[in-house]
């Protein structure tokens, strides 16, 4: 662990645990890590409560046949934060961050319609009168998206042995075909509140059976409409210093440099791009000099980067799902 951390090793092999197994048991849990079911229940009750991290169940826009999205907005710089602020508390948008000073706002889209992301990009943003540039892009490809896919925030803390035990019990997706219905709303909303909630919980927000709650969930997780994240407090993990990256790539170098990069502990999230550049990637570190041998020592030796566009975070305001409050993810607010 960092020396900077708030955390300790416990903690951070529960995250790493929950990163692999989003709703493994805390029994399971506890046999992986050494501990007692009832150790690792109070840890995680504690972590959360601080906001140190937060389980949450979000839509996969490729699974019902969206295009993920990313923006980048250039504002006057008295209004950049409430434009985060606005752009954040919708539901459509995921990582809301300001970067350069505070006076660009970077943002990832995921609406659930065509006309919803439209409206969005056509209208509501081009209409905002401190918005004084648009970067819309889309993300052809992603090599590495959330951080229960492939990011590990201690990615040795746990071996290949453990974390099959964790995913033993997890739900497999199959990717079938899962149209949303009208009536998956309620779910939805506490899935997104809470991805680690009880099916008993998950009856009661929608008026269900247990058995109807259950059966819809696993319906949603194994067609892949419905994925998890871990949301996290970084300053308590010692990455003290994000960055958001844009790469001018060569198209015959495209898939080399994006494995690269999902390859590196440091990467959060790399995917080729539509527009000027072809690549996007956020990075977390533990300071600037960590961030310069990253960008000299490992993408300055990848074949086909001609350049890169580095733009510290100043805030983060929103992570894939979780408002922060300072450098903590906020209690999200009741239905």
């Amino acid at each position: 662990m960092r020396k900077n951390t708030t955390v300790d090793e416990l903690d951070a092999g529960i995250m790493h645990g929950l990163q692999v197994a989003p709703r493994a048991p805390f029994a399971v849990l506890g046999e992986v890590l050494g501990v007692s079911e009832q150790t690792v229940a109070r840890r995680y009750r504690r972590l959360r409560s601080e906001g140190i991290l937060r389980v949450i169940g979000l839509l996969n826009p490729a699974q019902i046949g969206l295009t993920h999205w990313g923006l980048r907005l250039r504002c006057q710089p008295n209004a950049a934060a409430e434009i985060a602020q606005a752009l954040a508390r919708r539901d459509d948008i995921g990582w809301v961050a300001l970067l350069s000073g505070g006076s660009e706002i970077a943002a990832s889209v995921r609406a659930r319609t065509a006309a919803d992301r439209d409206r969005l990009l056509m209208e509501l943003l081009p209409r905002t009168a401190q918005v004084l540039s648009i970067d819309a892009f889309a993300y052809l490809h992603i090599f590495r998206g959330s951080s229960t896919r492939d990011w590990r925030v201690g990615s040795t803390l746990l071996n290949k042995e453990q974390e099959l035990l964790l995913q033993g019990g997890q739900i497999t997706v199959d990717g079938h075909e899962e149209m949303l219905r009208a009536d998956d709303e309620p779910l939805l909303r506490q899935v997104f509140r809470d991805g680690r909630a009880t099916f008993a919980t998950l009856a009661a927000a929608t008026g269900w059976s247990e058995s109807r709650a259950a059966r819809r969930f696993q319906q949603l997780v194994s067609s892949g409409v419905v994925y998890f994240d871990v949301d996290f407090s970084m300053a308590a993990f010692g990455l003290t210093l994000q960055a958001y990256l844009q790469l001018i790539v060569e198209p015959s170098r495209l898939s080399e440099v994006g494995e690269r990069l999902a390859g590196h502990d440091r990467v959060m999230f790399a995917a080729a791009t539509t527009g000027s550049t072809g690549m996007a990637a956020s990075v977390a570190c533990g300071g600037t000099e960590e961030l310069f041998r990253f960008v000299s020592d490992d993408i300055g030796q990848m074949p086909g980067v001609s350049q890169v566009q580095i733009s510290p975070i100043t805030r983060t305001v929103k992570q894939a799902g979780s408002l922060l409050d300072g450098d903590r993810l906020a209690t999200p607010v009741p239905f």
